[in-house]
């Protein structure tokens, strides 16, 4: 694999697993923003799970890369240390 073909797919994988995280956990704050009764606690939990996996896949990536997570992924870092017993 050419230097190129790197440097695409880790950007490439960094853009999907950001994106992907900022949706998951948008939509997990949509719900856990929700009236009680209209509250389904098993979508919050999905959506959680599903930010916080996408959250350490896009740190991992970085890391993988030789980038500073700190730096580059900076939502997801916040996020698994604000949420670090729970993800």
């Amino acid at each position: 694999m050419t230097i190129i073909n790197n440097i695409q797919s880790v950007a490439s994988d960094l853009v999907y697993f950001t994106s992907a995280f900022t949706e998951h956990y948008t939509y997990y704050i949509a719900e856990c923003n929700k009236p009680s009764k209209d509250y389904d606690h098993a979508v919050a939990t999905a959506r959680f799970d599903r930010a916080a996996s996408c959250a350490r896949i896009a740190i991992s990536t970085c890391e993988d890369a030789g980038l500073d997570p700190k730096v580059v992924c900076k939502d997801q870092i916040n996020f698994v240390d604000s949420y670090k017993a729970a993800a």
